[in-house]
């Protein structure tokens, strides 16, 4: 940690900009409310136009947050909040957080979208819901009061929504690494790297995905347990409701024996489906569970679709044979995946081969649990990959031999960095890689438990990296 005295030049310069931020903000502000006077809404039109390849508030969007996250910095430094303990963390968060508003600045369309207006559109009407939203009513019911001001409005709520979620996905994976033994500074370079180059997280950002919103309740419900174990389990029920696959997730709190937590998981399940039932009553049930009725059904085909009913059912269709012919492999592939997930989870609260700490049950069934949640779906899109991402990392704590990280290698680079594509059967090499992470896992935990003796030292190592040099810091 840096002596006031080094620092204090450096505190000085960031507040300096800091207030030049500030009056630079005010005078923006001012000249659009001065134009919004004299014009009305379409006299920002005189002073802002994009290109023909832009969206008008999407570009004013992006900037407007990334400006604000300059604000941010400024304001962090010129108060003395970014230290050298946290300046990675801080640093890795400023480079996701502007690399994706860029590049959600450029796109044009966003692939889900359409499904979202679609559920929220059909529940106002009282209608059934379109064969395209696939998700419980309650998203489409706090999704209902944007019906009526057009797809535009959508797209720019959700976009806004998106971008914040990403953000607090930084933080939140960053924590829960923190519980499984990551320090401060593995953890912000392990969470950087994972999202700047990584195909799952691209996906999910330009389709509009609600992965990130999921997934951060997932670990807010992880982070606020046992602390609050009635705002633990409100966070995994609204996930639940989300979509509904995190309820597996359910199975470690059993492990733990934690019924108060198991009972306030099931109050708030209850409740949320109450509030929806009496919102708009019985048939957005009926027709959400329809819904997911027709996805057991064969649909098209579809190569990046890495389901295991996707690929039996291209077989069949290649081969002109009846779909009848798929459904016994569907079955026999996922009471597999069933049993070897559980047999690994087993093993790994056994052993506790990831978590060696409190609610160590827990910690350890989690990540094989991941992996199920993923690849029961009868839709496993190239997006959904993300799900994996606490099971990965986990698993890098343990790895040690060079045959181990080999694979590690080739799982990651099948599964997070080669671009989308469609060529059969080359294209469900994605349908593997949670196999193979699966299987890595299992192994994992033959191993004694604890760290491997290079992430031992490769977190204690950065953990005693020195302060910046005062000279650095000065001119910060």
């Amino acid at each position: 940690m840096q002596s006031e005295k080094t620092s204090h030049p450096g505190r000085q310069a960031a507040g300096v900009a800091l207030a030049a931020w500030v009056i630079l903000s005010l005078l923006v502000a001012a000249s659009l409310a001065a134009v919004y006077q004299w014009k009305g809404p379409r006299g920002l039109e005189i002073v802002m136009i994009t290109g023909p390849f832009s969206k008008y508030w999407l570009t004013f969007l992006s900037v407007l947050m990334t400006w604000l996250l300059g604000g941010l910095a400024l304001a962090l430094l010129s108060t003395g909040r970014i230290h050298a303990g946290n300046l990675l963390t801080w640093i890795g968060f400023f480079i996701v957080s502007i690399l994706f508003l860029n590049l959600m600045r450029e796109r044009l369309q966003y692939g889900d979208l359409t499904s979202y207006v679609l559920g929220a559109t059909n529940l106002s009407r009282g209608e059934p819901f379109d064969r395209l939203y696939i998700y419980p009513p309650f998203f489409a019911m706090i999704l209902q009061p944007l019906v009526g001001h057009g797809e535009e409005t959508f797209l720019n709520v959700l976009w806004a929504l998106n971008l914040g979620s990403l953000m607090l996905f930084y933080f939140l994976l960053h924590g829960v690494l923190e519980r499984y033994g990551f320090s401060p500074r593995m953890a912000a370079l392990a969470v950087t790297v994972f999202m700047v180059a990584n195909m799952a997280m691209f996906r999910t950002m330009f389709y509009m995905q609600v992965n990130l919103h999921v997934l951060n309740l997932i670990f807010l419900s992880l982070l606020l347990y046992p602390r609050s174990r009635m705002l633990s389990a409100l966070a995994l029920a609204l996930a639940v409701h989300l979509k509904a696959s995190p309820l597996v997730l359910a199975l470690p709190f059993l492990f733990e024996r934690d019924w108060r937590w198991l009972a306030w998981l099931t109050f708030f399940g209850l409740f949320i489906f109450g509030v929806t039932l009496v919102s708009d009553g019985w048939m957005p049930y009926e027709s959400y569970l329809y819904n997911l009725g027709l996805l057991n059904e064969p649909h098209g085909l579809n190569f990046r679709e890495t389901s295991f009913d996707s690929f039996f059912w291209a077989i069949v269709q290649m081969l002109k044979l009846d779909f009848s012919a798929a459904r016994i492999p569907i079955y026999i592939s996922k009471v597999l995946l069933g049993l070897g997930t559980l047999f690994v989870l087993a093993r790994s609260v056994r052993n506790s081969t990831f978590h060696q700490g409190e609610h160590a049950a827990l910690f350890n069934a989690l990540p094989p649990l991941l992996i199920l949640m993923n690849m029961y779906s009868p839709l496993v899109w190239e997006h959904h990959g993300v799900f994996l991402v606490l099971a990965v990392f986990v698993l890098m704590k343990v790895l040690s031999t060079p045959a181990e990280w080999t694979w590690f290698g080739i799982f990651y680079f099948v599964q997070y960095l080669i671009p989308t594509f469609d060529f059969f059967p080359w294209s469900y090499a994605r349908m593997l890689t949670p196999l193979i992470l699966l299987w890595m896992l299992g192994r994992a935990t033959t191993h004694p438990a604890g760290e491997s003796d290079w992430f031992r030292r490769a977190n204690q190592w950065l953990n005693e990296l020195p302060a910046l040099p005062a000279q650095v810091t000065s001119a910060t």
